[in-house]
């Protein structure tokens, strides 16, 4: 996106006119929908309505056999600004996201699941904090309302408020209220800035827990995504989007919390993770059950992580970082057919198998050591010197 206008002379024009010309980053709101037209209109209009104005919206239907085709008949008939992607199959909700990432345009991306709903300053409140950080993240996670029917049951989600509570995160000179030009929204609603920045936690790469809100509170920087997104396996992980990204990205990057609600997450029974609204200590779903691909998420994570390894090792402190990161990520593998020391680190498994690239990156003594940890047999390790993976 070219935020400069054509001009030969852009640096003889007076400061004034030059601050008018640099634009606040655009932003995309991708709505991934599978039989929700019940709530797509109501998904749709909560973008529309922003305070934020830089926003394009991008539908991403997944073969919907309800109202849903319906909907979005009416809404290119009404030339509503949303641009709509109708897949001729439901593959899940990754592939979809991602076809809805390739379409997109926008410097940050919001992936909003089409049963939420993005409060009016969730955007707004978004971006502010991103051009606010000095120390630049890949992603925002903001609250969220938990809501039934019609109804604010309770505000924020469990690993979010433990993370706040805690009082991790906080650091001085973290954040400065950034000022744009005089259409910036944080000029039109004062003390927004006095109120959001006081309400961000830092959340250190390296993280392996969850601690964000659920898909639709975060707010991605597109590069990072990029880093990620070029994983072919993605094409069969069905669920597990935010898991992938989110952890991928904050473990490399590092990530923030806003302690502030901006969206409304919809509790109506069909939900994969969120049966009913959370209570301490109750879990509100069934961990493992159907639709949960976040085990499955993880092993794609480290596969990517190995496969792209010069990628993410740059200089010293990324190759600490991806060793680290590595040894946090790893996963056992439930494939019956594996010998035990596979089945039990899936990244044992790849580092065997990317020997011979991963080497000459990470040294081999480093990657010998990792081998070792991983309790990979020595009979395997000493052939590895002399065949090619």
């Amino acid at each position: 996106m070219n935020m400069y206008p054509p001009s030969d002379h852009f640096f003889d024009r007076p400061l004034a006119s030059v601050g008018e010309a640099l634009q606040l980053p655009l932003v995309s709101v991708i709505i991934v929908n599978y039989n929700y037209g019940r709530y797509l209109r109501q998904a749709v209009a909560s973008i529309l309505e922003q305070t934020y104005e830089r926003i394009e919206c991008i539908i991403v239907d997944n073969a919907s056999t309800d109202e849903s085709g319906q909907i979005l008949d009416e809404m290119e008939a009404d030339n509503s600004p949303v641009t709509i992607i109708r897949r001729a199959h439901n593959d899940g909700q990754t592939p979809a996201s991602l076809d809805g990432f390739k379409a997109s345009n926008g410097a940050y991306v919001i992936f909003l699941d089409a049963d939420d709903i993005l409060l009016p300053r969730g955007v707004e409140t978004h971006i502010f904090v991103h051009l606010s950080m000095r120390s630049h993240v890949g992603f925002t996670s903001g609250d969220m309302l938990q809501v039934e029917g019609d109804q604010i049951v309770v505000t924020g989600g469990n690993p979010f408020n433990d993370y706040i509570r805690s009082g991790k995160g906080i650091r001085q000179n973290l954040t400065r209220p950034y000022h744009h030009h005089a259409d910036d929204p944080s000029t039109r609603n004062p003390g927004l800035d006095e109120i959001v920045l006081h309400k961000v936690h830092y959340v250190r790469p390296l993280a392996k827990n969850w601690v964000w809100s659920p898909t639709s509170g975060n707010c991605f920087r597109r590069d990072a995504l990029r880093l990620f997104a070029d994983n072919p396996s993605l094409a069969t992980l069905r669920t597990g989007t935010d898991m992938y990204f989110a952890l991928g990205i904050s473990a490399l990057c590092g990530s923030v919390l806003i302690d502030e609600p901006v969206f409304a997450y919809r509790i109506h029974g069909n939900n994969i993770f969120t049966r009913h609204a959370q209570l301490n200590r109750i879990l509100c779903y069934d961990p493992g059950g159907s639709g949960d691909s976040n085990d499955q998420a993880k092993r794609f994570l480290v596969d990517h992580l190995v496969i792209h390894a010069k990628r993410f090792t740059q200089n010293t402190w990324l190759r600490l970082n991806f060793v680290l990161l590595l040894a946090r990520l790893d996963q056992i593998d439930p494939d019956p057919s594996l010998p035990r020391w596979a089945a039990r680190s899936r990244l044992a498994q790849r580092l065997v198998e990317h020997y011979s690239e991963l080497e000459p990156i990470l040294g081999f003594w480093k990657l010998r050591a990792m081998l070792l940890y991983k309790r990979v047999p020595l009979s395997i390790i000493f052939g590895l010197g002399s065949r090619q993976i």
